[in-house]
């Protein structure tokens, strides 16, 4: 019996249709109209890495920038204050007006600056300071003269703060029983100079006058090429002149210095011709 049943299975077996392979890979295959939570897939697009050399450069970029305006702001000597009674200072100031160092333009004020540091100070105070010790010391006596010159990147800034100096200045001489004391206000480290300038460059001279003539248009007498290494030597005592010429910009006579100091540091200054004013003043 149960060989009749095997038998008759394997015949029904038999006799069922053998589909084709091809018709079966060609029959198109119907997509699911809803999918539950596993046959679900969700394909997000793919995330964008950041190079660690790009992240690297730009965050360079952001320090060198940060590092600038920090510069700018706090180290750069944006204005310079010449203090002179017979004691003479040199008060470098930032953009901000606050001191960032005072040097000693003649050997009589190296003592009063001894063991003394400025530097953070605002300058009404630092020059209050000096003021003070100046009386103590007995030179403000009746008939002294204080002159004060500002050199500033802005002209107008230099203005500005001549004026408020003045006033700051005589005030605080009154406070200290020196109202006879004359305060002189200029606007170079030196007095306006009016003899006329040699048509050679003398022997001592580092450089030779421009190849085109200057002319003087202004009617006023052009100041000596030693009175304008007069006047850098005045700020900076040490000063060895590289390179001397008179040039004309634009209709204004300008005295173009560069010399360096007694650690060979290289400065650069553009004088005003006519009027001594220093127009540039730059450290290489």
């Amino acid at each position: 019996m149960k060989e009749k049943i095997e038998t008759a299975l394997r015949r029904a077996a038999e006799q069922l249709p053998q589909p084709d392979f091809q018709v079966m890979a060609d029959t198109p295959v119907q997509p699911l109209e809803v999918h539950d939570y596993v046959t679900r897939q969700e394909f997000l697009p793919p995330r964008r890495r950041v190079r660690p050399a790009a992240a690297a450069l730009v965050l360079c970029a952001l320090l060198l920038c940060a590092g600038l305006w920090v510069y700018f702001q706090f180290f750069q000597i944006y204005t310079v204050v010449d203090l002179r009674v017979n004691p003479s200072f040199a008060i470098e100031l930032d953009r901000r007006d606050q001191v960032r160092t005072v040097r000693a333009l003649t050997e009589d004020a190296q003592p009063i600056l001894e063991g003394r540091s400025y530097q953070g100070w605002d300058l009404e105070a630092a020059i209050g300071a000096l003021l003070d010790d100046l009386s103590v010391r007995g030179y403000l006596t009746d008939g002294a003269e204080v002159d004060v010159a500002v050199n500033s990147k802005s002209a107008d800034h230099g203005r500005d703060l001549r004026e408020d100096l003045e006033e700051f200045i005589t005030q605080k001489l009154s406070g200290l029983g020196s109202g006879n004391t004359q305060v002189h206000m200029e606007s170079t480290p030196s007095p306006q100079v009016t003899q006329p300038a040699p048509t050679t460059p003398a022997a001592s001279t580092p450089s030779s006058a421009p190849s085109a003539p200057v002319s003087n248009t202004s009617g006023q007498d052009v100041m000596t090429w030693d009175e304008a290494k007069a006047i850098v030597t005045a700020r900076l005592p040490e000063a060895q002149f590289d390179e001397i010429k008179l040039d004309d910009d634009d209709g204004r006579l300008i005295y173009e210095l560069k010399f360096r100091d007694g650690n060979r540091v290289e400065y650069e200054a553009d004088l005003d011709a006519i009027t001594g004013e220093i127009l540039k003043w730059e450290k290489d």
